[in-house]
């Protein structure tokens, strides 16, 4: 069986340049749907801020350190343009400054819970 060619039906071919530059636009506009992440930044900001007016370092050095630097490399992700990363990091940074602040929060407890069990022993005692 042989195909006949219809001239009515047949289609002028594009220059290859103007494909490749069609397709390099699509999937360049493709890569950009991610927005910056504004928001998790300065929640995890806030965060951060937060845990070190509080005291945190003081009483979880480890995970205060670790929320400043996820902050400070979330920032320069946006600057990058890496914005995938960059929520990553914001989202994980404002993790570890909440728990800095409840392991702070704990150690207070734990602290004020030991101090009143001695002021009762000893005041039992007496």
């Amino acid at each position: 069986m042989r195909l006949m060619h219809l001239p009515c039906l047949s289609f002028p071919q594009a220059p290859r340049p103007i494909i490749l530059a069609g397709l390099m636009v699509l999937i360049a506009s493709g890569c950009a749907t991610v927005p910056p992440p504004t928001e998790q930044l300065a929640s995890a900001k806030a965060a951060v801020d937060s845990a070190a007016v509080d005291g945190a370092p003081a009483y979880a050095p480890t995970e205060t350190r670790l929320a400043t630097e996820k902050l400070a490399a979330a920032q320069k992700a946006v600057v990058a343009k890496d914005y995938v990363l960059a929520k990553q990091l914001a989202e994980e940074s404002q993790l570890d400054a909440q728990l800095a602040v409840r392991k702070m929060q704990t150690a207070k407890s734990n602290k004020a819970a030991d101090e009143a069990r001695k002021a009762a022993s000893s005041g039992g005692t007496q």
